[in-house]
């Protein structure tokens, strides 16, 4: 195997995690926040998301559908999603299920590959919204209505950078449905009137407009030389004319402040849209912090141990639920991709429903390690919350069974922190679920690197 990393290098790499991270939500901020408006308005059309992972991004679409699905935060609606990879057949296309207000998102830790613009090409001539988050490199990036780069040839930065961002679009998306008059899709020029609107960005022979902070494109034609800041009167998705200063609308009600809630609530896009800037920045922020707070000297003595387990011919059986059940099939197959044995014990969907519905939820891994583990194997398990019964069952039986015992939790360490026999524990101090998902992506992922792969 590789020389073990040691702490100095460790920390380079979290620096170079955050310094991509930062320019990535610098740079794709608004996109960013455009996008949460267009998720919103697809969910509020009926639209279902139908997430694809290319090679092991298959994790992450597995991730975004228990988020959107399943919401941790009290108040939050669940919203209907879907991963290809739960699909047994390896489909690539929502064409057997995919309908016109849908959402397609695919995922690749690199540049497109074939499966992935084969699965947004088929979304697209459906007339769903498609989005790719991929990494760097390629000939050309994907052809969809939002793609999202980020620059880094390392494939577990990317998927941590791709974490954070699918976990804001989960948050955020939820603020556009407390602004239900910014979810509607009403022509703005089609009514039985031609109506003054602001050009804010122009085309080749079309201009986009805005009133009231709903937006269309129309046709230019008629008018010569349109520039943004135009004010032009438009009807039925044409420009007829453009406006003298001294022709444009009056201006708003005085008496406005009084209900000042009124309105701007409903209509005013820009400021929401700011508003979704400054937390996407503040949330990148946020992980960045918790990553300073990681312990590298206990991730550098945990990486020795694994590996020299790993020298001898151990195996990694790990375990988790909800979306830390698609963070351990992201360690296991890093683990195989560096040539190591790994197995994430919560893929395995058919053992796990027959001993939860004979036995018990609290059983469904440490039955698993009954049958494969070994002495001298490795048990990791994680968990947000520290507390989740089943993994504290799962290393208890791990102990029993003389393997190596790791958990990586969240909060204060919860009831798992408390177990004085575990052989490696790291906890994310912070109580907010989607940041500590992202900070223990970054601990697997270093306890990967600093093992090194197998020669």
């Amino acid at each position: 195997m590789s020389a073990v990393l040691t702490s100095e290098p460790l920390a380079a790499l979290v620096a170079e995690r955050e310094r991509v991270l930062n320019a990535f939500l610098e740079r794709e901020q608004e996109q960013i926040a455009r996008l949460c408006h267009d998720l919103a308005r697809a969910f509020a059309r009926g639209g279902a998301l139908i997430a694809h992972g290319s090679g092991g991004a298959a994790t992450d679409a597995a991730h975004v559908a228990v988020e959107f699905m399943h919401p941790v935060i009290v108040g939050k609606r669940a919203l209907p999603a879907l991963a290809l990879a739960n699909d047994p057949t390896g489909a690539t296309t929502p064409a057997a299920f995919g309908r016109p207000d849908d959402i397609a998102l695919a995922i690749a830790h690199g540049p497109a590959d074939a499966s992935l613009r084969e699965f947004l090409d088929g979304a697209g001539r459906q007339g769903m919204l498609t989005v790719a988050l991929v990494g760097a490199g390629g000939a050309e990036a994907p052809t969809a209505d939002h793609v999202l780069v980020v620059e880094s040839g390392d494939p577990q930065i990317v998927q941590e950078v791709q974490e954070t961002t699918y976990h804001v679009l989960w948050e955020l998306v939820h603020v556009f449905f407390e602004h239900p008059g910014l979810l509607d899709d009403a022509c703005i020029t089609c009514g039985d009137v031609a109506v003054a609107a602001r050009v804010v960005s122009v085309g080749e022979r079309s201009a986009v407009v805005e009133l009231d902070g709903a937006r269309e494109e129309v046709a230019s034609d008629l008018v010569d030389a349109v520039v943004v800041g135009d004010m032009l009167l438009c009807h039925a998705g044409v420009a007829l004319e453009r406006l003298d200063a001294e022709e444009e609308p009056e201006a708003p009600d005085p008496t406005a402040f009084l209900y000042p809630f009124l309105g701007r609530e409903e209509t005013d896009l820009d400021t929401v849209l700011a508003d979704v800037r400054n937390s996407t920045i503040a949330k990148g922020a946020d992980v960045s912090a918790l990553r300073c707070e990681l312990d590298l000297a206990a991730v550098q003595s945990a990486a020795v141990a694994i590996g020299e387990r790993l020298t001898a011919g151990a195996r990694v059986l790990c375990f988790g639920n909800g979306g830390s059940a698609t963070d351990t099939a992201d360690l296991a197959s890093d683990l195989l991709t560096a040539g190591w044995p790994a197995v994430a014990l919560n893929n395995d969907s058919a053992t796990i429903s027959a001993v939860a519905n004979d036995v018990g939820f609290d059983n469904v891994f440490s039955r698993q390690l009954i049958a494969l583990a070994r002495h001298g194997d490795v048990a990791v398990g994680i968990s947000t919350s520290g507390s989740s019964s089943n993994i504290l069952a799962a290393l208890e039986e791990a102990r029993r069974r003389g393997m190596l015992t790791c958990a990586i939790v969240g909060h204060d360490g919860g009831r798992i922190a408390q177990l004085d026999w575990l052989d490696h524990l790291f906890v994310v101090h912070s109580d907010y679920i989607p940041r500590v998902q992202e900070a223990q992506a970054t601990i697997y992922h270093l306890l990967v690197s600093a093992i090194g792969g197998r020669r």
